[in-house]
């Protein structure tokens, strides 16, 4: 994926905080549900006004410690689950 694509929440999907084990998002044209955990909230309220990889990485290490050195492959792989999707669209 290209550090430049912006990526950006579908206005469509709907946000459901359950408890400290994590949260829902509903896909109203797919009917598909995922379960996501505070760090896929945290990329997903990174995206409310759109946000490239390089932005998200930067963001997790200014509110995290002892992140893997693999941060952005990790966050590169949730952005391909998230678009394929529907949740996100990317640019």
């Amino acid at each position: 994926m290209c550090n430049k694509t912006e990526y950006v929440q579908n206005p469509d999907i709907a946000l459901r905080e359950e408890d400290e084990s994590g949260s829902l998002l509903f896909n109203p044209d797919s009917g598909e549900v995922l379960v996501i955990n505070d760090t896929g909230k945290f990329i997903w309220e990174l995206c409310k006004k759109s946000s490239t990889t390089i932005k998200m990485v930067e963001q997790f290490n200014k509110e995290y410690e002892n992140l893997p050195e693999n941060l952005e492959e990790d966050i590169n792989d949730y952005l391909t689950i998230m678009t394929k999707g529907g949740f996100l669209a990317s640019n």
